[in-house]
């Protein structure tokens, strides 16, 4: 009988610490202060236990241009939530030592030396200088992103594409370019929100374009909520960022 109690209590506090370590995980992934006419909003909704929770962004301002990166972590037991706060605190440091161009090469070596050979790491990086809305993204085997195009009122998908972090020593990686214009916005998302057991992802990226359409209806504002506001709860978590310019 004690020993079963004992076997309880330490599950309890091996859950306790898990969780503050994912707290601790989503306190890094907070957006930097933006000009006023720039404005970003996320939400998440986690995951059942703990054998994921490695979902995370990393993000500054430097040089007058917002550098960032999304990554969701398919993790391995109990260990991918310290291992996705080990890499924040590397990416973290990678963003802001690194040019652009250089930094997902970078975030590759640290995942394809340190990563578990039976999980993967996905990322999207995003490189936008704030005065023009110019913008770059590079993809490591991430859901594409998707712009709100003011002119067409429609999600538009983004044609990045690569091969996932430490997937290989020497991944390809397509970088797009365009202009986020004033009305425009770019949504960032982790995999759980379009890919499902016996369904097609292109299947759910389609659903997820009219998901968010209709949640933008009322306005940007609350909308990475309303996008998660019918989803279960599952085995991945689900996260939604939205970086968007205010109309001119």
């Amino acid at each position: 009988m004690f020993e079963r109690w004992a076997e309880l209590a330490s599950d309890e506090r091996s859950e306790v610490f898990l969780a503050a370590l994912r707290d601790r995980l989503q306190y890094q992934s907070r957006m930097p202060p933006l000009p006023p006419d720039w404005h970003s909003e996320s939400a998440m909704l986690p995951a059942y236990g703990f054998e994921y929770g490695g979902d995370f962004f990393i993000a500054d301002v430097i040089g007058g241009a917002l550098q960032m990166v999304l990554v969701d972590a398919c993790g391995h037991g109990p260990s991918a939530v310290p291992d996705a706060l080990q890499f924040a605190g590397a990416l973290g440091a990678l963003v802001i030592a690194l040019p652009p161009e250089d930094l997902m090469a970078a975030a590759n070596s640290y995942v394809y030396r340190h990563g578990h050979p039976d999980s993967f790491t996905t990322a999207v990086q995003v490189s936008i200088q704030l005065s023009t809305g110019e913008y770059r993204i590079r993809s490591a085997g991430h859901p594409p992103v998707m712009r709100w195009c003011a002119a067409s009122a429609e999600w538009l998908l983004d044609n990045a594409r690569g091969t996932a972090l430490g997937a290989t020593e020497h991944p390809e990686m397509a970088v797009t370019e365009g202009v986020l214009r004033p009305g425009e916005a770019l949504m960032f998302y982790t995999d759980g929100l379009v890919e499902a057991r016996g369904r097609d992802i292109d299947e759910g990226i389609i659903r997820l374009q009219g998901s968010a359409r209709e949640a933008i209806s009322p306005g940007f504002i609350g909308a990475p909520a309303r996008i998660l506001a019918d989803l279960p709860r599952g085995e991945d978590d689900r996260a939604v960022l939205i970086l968007r310019r205010d109309p001119a």
